[in-house]
């Protein structure tokens, strides 16, 4: 995984409000289709569609084509991989300070 780049695009996918309900209402059904993510927000089924493309694009969903449909489903381990990835990288490059409590006089 990229660190930059795979990162970068992940977090600016969900920065969007829309996305993240898009990725809470996705992810707590298991898998829906356009036409039953937009009944259930006030969106045009087109606006919908790019919002599901950026997360497509970002490695945060994946649609599988079933008959006419594509079914979205999370991509749960992608994104559990890209984030333990970015918390690695930030132990890594920025240590945390020592404990204030370990500077008081008398300790």
């Amino acid at each position: 995984m990229e660190i930059n780049g795979d990162i970068a695009q992940m977090l600016d996918a969900v920065r969007d409000p829309v996305r993240l309900e898009l990725i809470f209402l996705i992810g707590g059904q298991g898998g829906l289709n356009v036409t039953e993510i937009a009944s259930r927000f006030k969106l045009s089924r087109p606006a919908v569609s790019h919002h599901l493309k950026v997360l497509r694009m970002a490695g945060i969903i994946k649609g599988e084509k079933q008959g006419l449909e594509v079914f979205y489903r999370l991509d749960r381990q992608r994104i559990v991989e890209c984030l333990r990835s970015l918390a690695g990288a930030i132990e890594t490059c920025c240590p945390m300070p020592d404990d204030p409590q370990d500077n008081k006089p008398g300790n």
